[in-house]
């Protein structure tokens, strides 16, 4: 029975470090199917600004073994709003 607790909540299993792991991956592979569509060189360079800052982001993730406390999580997860905030305000302009 545990186990299908954990199957089912592993949300709330998961550390912190490979969520923020997992959700890097993910927004990565989205701005790279992405990119293939853009027409304008400009737009382009928009995200390949992101995908650099995210890649940073899923390296130093990597490299650094330790978990994360709520609030370098927190950080972390208003990094990813932050860049992607940005994407959205310069393609609007």
């Amino acid at each position: 029975m545990s186990k299908v607790i954990k199957w089912q909540y592993s949300d709330f299993f998961e550390p912190r470090r490979e969520k923020l792991v997992n959700l890097l991956l993910c927004e990565i592979i989205f701005l790279k199917s992405h990119m293939k569509k853009l027409t304008l060189n400009e737009e382009a360079r928009f995200i390949k600004i992101a995908l650099d800052k995210l890649d940073y982001l899923l390296n130093t993730l990597k490299n650094n073994d330790t978990d994360l406390s709520d609030k370098d999580f927190d950080k972390v997860v208003l990094i990813v709003y932050q860049i992607f905030k940005e994407i959205i305000n310069k393609l609007e302009c």
